[in-house]
């Protein structure tokens, strides 16, 4: 059975028309999809990019700097003490700044910092990348319902008069606030036990 002439051009313009179709109502909102993703990350750097990250609070400053001289990867910390870094620990974080994003943000006044914690932050995020640029994230009180806390990037030039409240998650508050001890090498904590369990053994004998 021959196709006619005029079904098979119909059957053609059936075919493009579902590939434009594909084309912009699929790829295209894929496509859209990927750049909100994007506009929502809070800082447009890779975790291969940074070299130090430094986070300073009221009880103290924590620095985080890669080791550049090892062979295989590794990082240290500088500041309170000079001790070698739990690299998957430290992994997680670059992991979670590089992937830091904001649903949520607020415009408001210079003078209105204040009201969110901004004017003198709680937190002050430094991070330093191998280009020599650093970026700077302040940390501010709490949301109402302590389900997000205040942020704001630092600004470059002179001050505009509104500027930009970022919502984040205040589990990344807990991420960065944890206790230098939680920062070390793990092995070193679990030779010292090691350590305390043959000293015991040795008693008993």
């Amino acid at each position: 059975m021959k196709i006619q002439k005029t079904t098979l051009i119909l059957m053609l313009i059936a075919l493009t028309l579902g590939g434009f179709v594909y084309l912009f109502e699929i790829v295209g909102k894929q496509k859209q999809a990927e750049i909100q993703e994007q506009r929502k990350r809070v800082f447009d750097f890779e975790d291969e990019q940074i070299q130090a990250v430094t986070i300073k609070q009221k009880s103290g400053i924590l620095t985080l700097k890669i080791d550049e001289q090892a062979e295989e990867k590794s990082w240290n910390i500088t500041a309170p003490i000079a001790k070698k870094a739990d690299l998957q620990t430290v992994e997680f974080l670059l992991d979670e700044l590089e992937n830091l994003k904001s649903d949520h943000s607020i415009t408001t006044s210079v003078s209105q910092l204040s009201e969110y914690g901004l004017e003198k932050p709680e937190i002050t995020l430094e991070i330093q990348l191998k280009d020599g640029k650093t970026n700077r994230l302040f940390l501010g009180q709490p949301d109402f319902d302590n389900r997000f806390i205040y942020s704001q990037l630092e600004l470059e030039g002179e001050a505009p008069e509104k500027v930009s409240i970022l919502l984040l998650s205040i589990n990344f508050k807990n991420i960065i606030t944890k206790p230098v001890s939680e920062w070390e090498e793990q092995e070193k904590i679990e030779e010292s036990s090691d350590k305390t369990e043959e000293s015991l053994d040795k008693k008993d004998e």
